[in-house]
């Protein structure tokens, strides 16, 4: 197999493999710098990034790299664009989040919404005469021009849906279709909340921190993608000694048989009563018997 290696056709088709296995190593490296700076960052403490206008634009997710930082915003809370999200268990309380509109004006006069995590409750605070979640129970927002700050986060999965109020997830997806459009595609968990509402802790918003394993993920990818290549070589390889090995093995088998089946020159022909002589002479050609036979036979002097 080492000959069928050393053609120039496979160490050709060798050279391009291991140039794209090298560029798959660099990927690699570059993913896991990736996720060591990120995870290194995130060790530190959130990194204070400044106004949301400048760290993120409307549109763009909110990436490993950003994620439970903290920013600032400036605008005004718009009314009735409220939800409560139920469900959550804070500090072995059944908690409901309160999640409000709040309207940033862009350097270009665009009106953007961004969803506001002010804090939660406790859920019995919300909870109506009938056991259901009433989101007129919680407080509303605070009229007015209002700077906020807060960790910014990522929206969460979209798994149901928003109906009269209640959400099940903090999931822009999902508000945008009932608040409108456009709209920032994290959110903000603010840092102090206010109107009775208590401070969302990190621990609860910091759902895609796993995120950054992410990156590890692809590192390993690449490794594999690097070795898939080297593995397609080899095996290219390996296929084409063995075609030729089954060609020749049939060669040989074909003349094999063929020897098998070929008549020698020297062969006789059968006589018409089935035998054949030494040199093919028929029976009635055979010389007459020797003298020593012939005197075995009886004279006719002695009858006398």
């Amino acid at each position: 197999m080492l000959r069928v290696a050393l053609r120039p056709r496979f160490l050709g088709l060798l050279a391009l493999m291991v140039a794209a296995t090298v560029v798959c190593g660099l990927l690699a490296g570059w993913q896991w710098d990736r996720a060591h700076d990120a995870m290194t960052e995130k060790a530190d403490g959130p990194q204070q990034l400044g106004d949301l206008r400048d760290v993120l634009q409307v549109g763009d997710a909110v990436t490993n790299e950003i994620v439970g930082d903290l920013v600032t915003a400036t605008g005004t809370y718009m009314p009735g664009e409220q939800v409560i999200v139920p469900g959550r268990s804070i500090d072995g309380t059944e908690a409901a989040l309160v999640v409000s509109a709040l309207r940033v004006e862009l350097a270009d006069g665009t009106q953007v919404r961004l969803p506001v995590a002010r804090g939660w409750l406790p859920a019995a605070e919300v909870t109506g005469a009938d056991g259901e979640i009433d989101p007129s129970l919680a407080p509303d927002p605070p009229s007015g021009e209002v700077e906020i700050s807060g960790r910014l986060e990522a929206s969460e999965a979209a798994t149901g849906g928003v109906a009269d109020g209640v959400a099940d997830e903090i999931a822009t997806p999902q508000l945008v279709n009932v608040w409108g459009a456009p709209m920032y595609s994290g959110y903000v968990a603010l840092e102090t909340a206010s109107d009775g509402l208590q401070v969302l802790p990190a621990a609860e918003s910091q759902f895609s921190r796993g995120l950054d394993w992410q990156n590890i993920g692809y590192s390993f990818q690449w490794v594999l993608f690097g070795a898939f290549f080297l593995y397609l070589w080899w095996r290219s390889v390996r296929s084409t000694y063995l075609d030729e090995l089954a060609e020749r093995r049939e060669a040989i088998e074909a003349l094999l048989t063929a020897q098998d089946g070929a008549s020698p020159d020297d062969e006789t022909a059968p006589s018409a009563d089935g035998a054949a002589t030494a040199d093919g002479a028929a029976p009635a050609d055979r010389p007459n018997p020797t003298p020593a036979a012939a005197s075995a036979a009886p004279s006719s002097d002695k009858d006398v």
